[in-house]
């Protein structure tokens, strides 16, 4: 199973499964809560519907803040002042919200091969920080949120610790620095706590609608106990439903004839929600009578009979929480509808040597050599 590391960035779209562990730099400006996949080989009924797992940024007790916290200085920004104290080696790339960002507060932020960045990776690493001081700002006026130091130390430890890695290898292989760890780290923080401030203000739902939520996914709420027996043809499934139906044991046919790799075990699927199978066989374990074989029933893997020996339904009032904690809380469209006004309001300008600003991906276009 591969280790997972950084596993949240910011950019639009929304939600994309990849690996960030070699190209996290490269993915900030092209995806936002991003989460690296975890996965393995493993040989599941054909009936079942293929698994996503993904593993978002692992939950890492914040530190409480104090009164006597002071801003984390993850995401420092560079004020017009501070940039005229640098003096002349000071080069400017880019303003937002009319606070500059100089080159070094780019370069600071990543590692390189050698002594200089190529354009189109300056102009995506410089994209990165435009986003995230847009971040930093909104999360503070907005919704009052601020990190401090020790939680934001606290965040890396455990990445680093879920890695396996040493944090020299953490930082080598992510291609950052001490900086820039710290600041893709709070932006991830960052993005987390304003999805729990979107999702707390999400409007309450009416019970018409937690009606027509429950009443829409029938399959998410029952909880099947099945058997089936898996053939290639209809004709095929046909003849097998037959004997069935005459009396035959449906387990011993399952080990005749059944292609899944259930069949050995007498075609048991064991108890699951029904939305754990391909819509087709779902609706069926949904509506056959108990104890009695049904089908053909055929799916993209073929032509299934199917026993249902029990059926459990959790009612409308038992799944009331999780309709309503589900209600309108979708982080990805709540994410994306508030992310993506915040970048088309945001004022930033970016000095033409270094690349052109769009409020959509790429963000900053590279210079034409």
């Amino acid at each position: 199973m591969e280790k997972t590391g950084l596993a949240t960035t910011i950019g639009l779209p929304v939600r994309q499964e990849v690996s960030l562990l070699k190209r996290f730099p490269a993915a900030l400006v092209a995806l936002a809560m991003a989460a690296a996949a975890c996965g393995g080989d493993s040989q599941s009924d054909p009936t079942t519907t293929a698994p996503t797992t993904t593993a978002a940024a692992p939950a890492v007790t914040d530190a409480p803040a104090t009164a006597d916290s002071e801003p984390t200085t993850a995401a420092p920004a560079t004020t017009t002042a501070e940039s005229e104290n640098r003096g002349p080696v000071y080069l400017q790339a880019a303003t937002v919200e009319g606070e500059p960002i100089g080159m070094d507060d780019v370069t600071r932020l990543v590692t390189t091969s050698g002594d200089t960045m190529s354009p189109e990776r300056f102009a995506q690493i410089l994209a990165s920080v435009i986003l995230g001081r847009i971040l930093y700002g909104q999360a503070q006026s907005q919704f009052g949120i601020t990190l401090t130091d020790d939680e934001v130390e606290a965040q890396i430890t455990g990445l680093v610790q879920q890695s396996g890695q040493s944090r020299e290898e953490f930082l080598a292989q992510n291609e950052v620095t001490e900086d820039g760890l710290a600041y893709f780290v709070g932006v991830s923080m960052l993005q987390d706590r304003i999805v729990a401030e979107l999702r707390s203000a999400a409007p309450t739902p009416t019970e018409e609608q937690l009606r027509q939520m429950y009443d829409s996914q029938p399959a998410a709420y029952t909880e099947v106990c099945s058997a089936h027996i898996l053939l290639e043809s209809e004709s095929e499934a046909q003849a097998a439903l037959e004997r069935a139906r005459a009396g035959e044991d449906f387990a011993s046919l399952a080990m005749e004839l059944s292609t899944g790799p259930s069949g050995p075990n007498g075609g048991d699927l064991g108890c699951s929600p029904a939305s754990t199978y391909v819509s087709e066989f779902a609706d069926a374990t949904i509506t056959a009578p108990l104890g009695e074989a049904v089908g053909p029933v055929q799916t993209q893997f073929g032509w299934h009979v199917i026993l249902v020996s029990d059926r459990t339904v959790t009612s409308f009032e038992e799944a009331r929480p999780m309709l309503e904690a589900d209600f309108g809380s979708d982080p990805r469209a709540l994410w994306e509808e508030w992310w993506g006004g915040v970048i088309t309001g945001a004022a930033v300008e970016v000095e033409p040597e270094y690349g052109q600003w769009t409020p959509q991906q790429p963000f900053v276009i590279p210079p034409t050599p």
